[in-house]
């Protein structure tokens, strides 16, 4: 508490929001931001100015951690896009997305004209039919559906006209798989939206054998009073997880003079603290079978993370920052294992804090994942209500979530850096 009202000027939010094609593959991510100008989250006087400078960090932060031929895309306002802010992006990587308030003047078509004959690829937000929009979808290669907001006749209509062009329809707000299953029927390409982090419950679905070792070693090394023999004696049971680790310490980043045999050798030479942070990335990847695995896997970490670190910031919380790791790492076991978090917790004995959060959302360790799935829908007045309500300060919020998510990016490249797909 007790910072000046500057520090906020230097403060701001980024949330990044997967978009996946039509076989639920990463095709690139959504960078999505808001400046803070106080603990009101009032908006700073030059709001372009602000923003511009917000998009050149937040770019930054998320650019060096995609993988090749994934795309980022950037919201432009009008004024942005006059100032000629996209011209310090890449090309190859950036999509300019056209925000839904930017009306299509003769001024901003020029604009466009331009960074189409650059290059850059553009993406119409929010469309949804509205007459005098015509030039932009001429000029737009994606064209963005909120689905969520439209009625099924509508939405199907709406399909039907821009299929007829050549653009690619992006549908947003896809909240569950029925939803992604009925856009791809009407032929869009890309998927964005959470229906990839909702847990689909299929009854009397058990976890496998090898799921309940990771559960059970997940456990081990996310506890303060961990046993080295009984974490070394789980990695060896796993022949997947023991070959990544010994590759992962054999790999150039360690520069050792000796080949490294054994885990409990491994172990020793990495240090406690890394080992725990790369095996929660690759325990979490590997109970989640497809290609949202990844993503799930970055999100539980980098919650975890952000509750760690948001509650060493904290004046007072309820929980200490040991649980509030553990809290947001087990926020999505539900999705990762299609079963519900109630079934998950008896079989996985947490503290009753933690467990109260995970099951009960009306339970005050559930504000903190509350808070982080607002940041990460990027639902700015329900974060508000909820820093507001519950007295967190907003450069906290800020700085914390930048930092948990710099450090997830670090465990996700360690795991593809030390993935092998013939070892299963």
């Amino acid at each position: 508490m007790g910072e000046s009202c500057d520090l906020f000027l230097d403060s701001f939010f980024v949330a990044r929001q997967p978009v996946f094609d039509a076989d639920k593959n990463i095709w690139g991510y959504e960078l999505l931001f808001r400046n803070s100008g106080g603990s009101n989250f009032a908006d700073v006087s030059n709001e372009d100015a602000a923003t511009s400078q917000i998009i050149a960090d937040g770019f930054g932060l998320i650019q060096e951690d995609i993988e090749e031929g994934q795309r980022l895309l950037v919201n432009f306002p009008r004024n942005m896009l006059l100032d000629g802010a996209a011209d310090f992006l890449p090309p190859d990587v950036c999509v300019i997305e056209i925000l839904e308030h930017v009306q299509p003047k003769q001024d901003i078509l020029q604009v466009l004209a331009d960074l189409k004959g650059d290059g850059y690829t553009l993406a119409l937000d929010d469309y949804i039919g509205q007459e005098g929009f015509e030039h932009f979808v001429e000029l737009a290669d994606i064209v963005k559906v909120d689905c969520l907001g439209l009625d099924p006749d509508k939405l199907e209509d709406i399909a039907q006209i821009l299929g007829k062009l050549n653009v690619q329809l992006l549908a947003e707000k896809v909240e569950d798989d029925a939803m992604f299953n009925r856009c791809r029927e009407l032929g869009f390409e890309l998927f964005q939206g959470f229906f990839f982090s909702q847990p689909e419950i299929i009854p009397g679905k058990k976890i496998s054998s090898s799921n309940i070792n990771r559960m059970r070693l997940l456990g081990s090394i996310s506890s303060t009073d961990f046993d080295v023999e009984d974490i070394t004696n789980a990695i060896n049971s796993d022949v997947s997880v023991s070959y990544r680790l010994l590759k992962f310490i054999n790999s150039p980043t360690f520069g050792l003079p000796n080949k490294v045999n054994s885990i409990q050798q491994a172990i020793a030479l990495i240090g406690y603290r890394k080992l725990a942070g790369w095996l929660r990335m690759i325990l979490l990847s590997d109970m989640s079978a497809g290609p949202t695995g990844d993503e799930l896997a970055f999100l539980s970490i980098k919650r975890a993370k952000f509750l760690e670190l948001l509650s060493r910031e904290m004046e007072y919380c309820p929980l200490s920052a040991e649980s509030m790791f553990m809290l947001g790492l087990f926020s999505l076991l539900d999705v990762f294992l299609g079963r519900s978090m109630e079934e998950l917790m008896s079989e996985l004995p947490v503290d009753k804090d933690i467990m109260d959060g995970l099951i009960d959302r009306e339970s005050k360790p559930a504000v903190f994942i509350n808070v982080v799935e607002a940041l990460e829908k990027a639902d700015w007045d329900k974060l508000e209500s909820l820093v507001k309500v519950n007295n967190i300060n907003p450069l906290y919020v800020s700085r914390t979530h930048l930092a948990a998510m710099q450090w997830a990016n670090e465990i996700v490249a360690m795991n593809r850096s030390t993935a092998d797909p013939d070892v299963e």
